[in-house]
């Protein structure tokens, strides 16, 4: 559940790095209230945009919020690949060290923190951005990209899911390339 709703808010922290991210290189007309942006006319974050009706004060805020948010994120992001690795690592060590695994586990629980108090933040300096009516127009547009994903997932494509099972699939590899008889060590 929780894992849900960390998605969920990196979903909606996400399509608002892309809308900022993006240079309006096209004039597309505003669509009315309740239209559907087309999504062919534009790319997602440009419809994005014209879906929430940015101002140009509020993209340049939120470019720049994203400017100085970027290498701490890609950081944090970094961190928390190398503390999984640590923690693969130890589970899948010759010798299982159980103190090697509690700290490589709390070095991961400590880096995806660091990832979700990033993210928090991003969400809230966000909203303190938008006025009220482009947060509920955020809000809509947030539901209905987590309908699309479930309808993604009850059709078989979870691509969230995918870098999970990649890993099962190394661990798996490593664990048949393993000699059966393992030599002892010296004393």
């Amino acid at each position: 559940m929780k894992f849900k709703i960390s998605a969920f808010f990196f979903i909606g922290a996400l399509s608002l790095a892309v809308i900022v991210g993006q240079v309006e290189s096209q004039v597309v007309p505003q669509p009315l209230a309740g239209q559907p942006v087309p999504a062919k006319a534009v790319d997602k974050g440009q419809a994005i945009m014209q879906a929430l009706g940015l101002t140009d004060e509020q993209k340049t805020q939120l470019r720049e919020m994203n400017k100085a948010r970027k290498p701490l994120l890609q950081a944090a992001q970094k961190n928390f690949r190398d503390a999984m690795k640590a923690l693969d690592s130890a589970i899948y060590a010759d010798v299982f060290d159980e103190y090697a695994y509690s700290l490589r586990l709390a070095d991961l629980q400590k880096a995806q923190a660091e990832l979700q108090r990033l993210r928090f933040e991003n969400e809230v300096n966000i909203r303190k951005i938008l006025t009220p009516t482009q947060l509920d127009s955020f809000r809509n547009l947030r539901k209905r990209f987590a309908a699309e994903r479930k309808l993604r997932e009850a059709n078989g494509d979870t691509p969230a899911d995918r870098p999970i099972m990649q890993r099962l699939q190394r661990r798996q590899e490593r664990r048949l390339q393993r000699p059966v008889a393992r030599p002892t060590k010296p004393q």
